[in-house]
């Protein structure tokens, strides 16, 4: 009874039937299955339509030409800043040639002739340096600018006629000078006067000096010079000049100081001459002879009146001369020798 059941089961799953014997999914040769004209139509034409857009969305197309075209600005309006930046370099580099050239300009007309018209190992100026030179010739533009601005100084002297009452001194008789001025340094004189004579006796030649040399000069003459000569020979007719204003150095020696003479603050006093005609010297008289005695009595009153006093036993540059001068020495002191 059950062997019957199993073959009727095995000749049912032998039977050919239509799924099966259709496409057979272990078939070793499968068929293709039959195909339905209007299913591939219409999945041909799916898969060959283009995929369904969102709502507002761009066209492939449009947004690839509208990046392009953002992408052209882009790059012009950074090449047109780099040609600005060019343009204000090239600019910058003309200006600073300018000014270089005018500094170099400025500078060769105050260049020595004696200097090497260019260096053997020239070097590139540096910015810092371009600045300070560019800054000197500002101040040198400006310094110009005021000296053209600025007129003239007009000496407030012009030169007075010749009376007594010299710098306020009854007894200076001459007159009032311009200002001296000199190109070496330490020489010249704020207010000169030419003093032509003291107390009523004629100098052999007008001495230039400064107002204090004046007055001490006058003050010796007065006081000591003339009383120490009284009457002798008549009196004194006139004082011999021997020095004053002279822009040179010490006793005329190349490389020393400036002599106080240079400031109008010296005078060099040589001797006298008499009523009856007699000539007082330094040189004859200091150390011998009838005036000796009175030679050496002014010249040493001479110290404390003026500042410093030299005579014929000071040096050999003053052996025939006594100089006086009026110059400030440390301590308000005085230098007689």
């Amino acid at each position: 009874m059950a062997g019957w059941r199993v073959s009727v089961l095995v000749l049912a799953l032998m039977a050919p039937g239509p799924g099966w014997g259709e496409a057979p999914l272990t078939s070793p040769h499968p068929q293709a299955r039959p195909a339905s004209p209007g299913t591939d139509a219409a999945v041909t034409a799916a898969l060959s339509a283009p995929p369904p857009r969102p709502a507002g969305a761009v066209p492939l197309s449009e947004a690839v030409a509208a990046e392009a075209l953002a992408a052209q600005q882009a790059a012009n309006a950074a090449r047109h800043a780099a040609e600005a930046a060019q343009e204000a370099r090239i600019e910058a580099a003309r200006r600073v040639a300018e000014r270089v050239a005018h500094d170099d300009a400025t500078e060769a007309a105050e260049i020595s002739p004696l200097a090497v018209a260019s260096s053997l190992f020239p070097r590139r100026r540096t910015s810092s340096v371009v600045q300070r030179f560019a800054t000197l010739a500002a101040l040198r533009a400006q310094e110009r600018a005021q000296q053209q601005a600025t007129p003239a100084a007009v000496p407030n002297r012009t030169g007075g006629p010749s009376g007594s009452g010299l710098c306020g001194v009854r007894g200076l008789a001459g007159r009032e000078l311009p200002r001296i001025t000199s190109t070496t340094q330490g020489c010249g004189i704020a207010r000169p006067v030419s003093v032509t004579s003291v107390n009523g006796i004629p100098l052999s030649l007008a001495a230039t000096l400064d107002c204090d040399a004046a007055t001490a000069f006058e003050r010796w003459v007065r006081t000591e010079a003339l009383p120490a000569i009284g009457r002798t020979g008549g009196g004194v007719t006139q004082i011999r000049i021997m020095g004053h204003y002279s822009c040179r150095p010490r006793n005329n020696q190349r490389g020393a100081r400036i002599s106080e003479h240079g400031r109008g603050r010296a005078v060099d006093v040589g001797g006298f001459r008499l009523a009856d005609g007699s000539v007082v010297t330094v040189e004859q008289h200091y150390r011998r002879g009838p005036y000796r005695r009175m030679m050496r009595q002014m010249y040493q009153a001479a110290c404390g009146i003026f500042r410093t006093t030299l005579g014929p036993d000071s040096d050999r540059f003053h052996q025939d001369h006594f100089h006086f001068d009026v110059a400030q020495h440390r301590g308000g002191g005085t230098y007689c020798r």
